[in-house]
């Protein structure tokens, strides 16, 4: 009977590795930093946002969380900015954690606490 015959599985497809070119990124956020200088206020905040961005991806993480936290001072509003400081948070309170850096936890905590008031605050438009 053809009801109970179990069926082949297909191999998951394998995910291709992202090869991170840390020299080309590095030479982008130069790049960007150079465009930062220049930028006009509403352009500052998107500057800040890529070179965090491009922090991130070299897993730079304190440099990205300086970035990111600059943006967030200058314009307070929703975006990647809120969604990648949050996950950053949550990295390096974790990682203080597996070293019991028990300071460094609570400084994180602290962090995401701050950044979750705000965006309750950016989301009710009390600011």
């Amino acid at each position: 009977m053809a009801f109970f015959k179990r069926k082949k599985k297909k191999a998951a497809p394998q995910k291709e590795e992202k090869v991170i070119n840390k020299e080309e990124i590095l030479t982008k956020i130069e790049q960007t930093k150079q465009g930062l200088e220049k930028a006009d206020a509403e352009d500052k905040i998107s500057y800040l946002n890529q070179i965090g961005s491009l922090y991130l991806e070299i897993e730079d993480y304190d440099q990205a969380i300086t970035y990111y936290e600059t943006s967030i001072s200058e314009k307070q509003e929703m975006g990647k900015a809120f969604a990648d400081l949050t996950k950053l948070y949550n990295f390096k309170r974790k990682e203080a954690s597996e070293q019991n850096d028990k300071e460094k936890v609570q400084y994180y905590l602290a962090k995401s606490d701050e950044l979750m008031k705000l965006t309750k605050d950016t989301m009710r438009g009390n600011m």
